[in-house]
């Protein structure tokens, strides 16, 4: 694979949070755990379920204003470790006071899409 080709596939599979790509190639595991695992990339999580794990993620991903890609990402994982949307939007709620405003604010139509839900053309709808 000639050097540009290969610099395009891994800011592509970044870009798009390719599990098998970051968690082989930057050694970060990010596949969901089995039951009552904390899964791989959770180090220390004994104590912890996989959904509260799941929804720990996406409240750091917002708090450090992560991407829209991150967002999806961790919703996602969220979602199929068995949290629901309300969990989700409190996690938003819950680290409000620590992230600051302005994080949640500029976060939550992104995570509003990860959940299947359009933010602006709610706004636009007229009630």
């Amino acid at each position: 694979m000639d050097q540009t080709v290969r610099f395009q596939e891994i800011l592509r599979r970044l870009a798009m949070v390719d599990e098998g790509f970051v968690e082989g190639e930057a050694g970060l595991g990010l596949g969901l755990p089995g039951p009552g695992q904390p899964g791989p990339g959770l180090p220390g999580t004994a104590a912890l379920d996989a959904k509260t794990a799941a929804l720990l993620r996406v409240g750091v991903t917002v708090a450090i204003g992560s991407s829209p890609a991150c967002l999806q990402w961790s919703a996602d994982r969220a979602m199929a470790a068995g949290a629901t949307e309300d969990e989700v939007a409190d996690v938003l709620l819950a680290i409000a006071s620590v992230a600051g405003l302005g994080r949640i604010v500029a976060a939550a139509p992104d995570v509003a899409m990860a959940l299947g839900y359009d933010v602006a053309a709610a706004l636009e709808e007229p009630e």
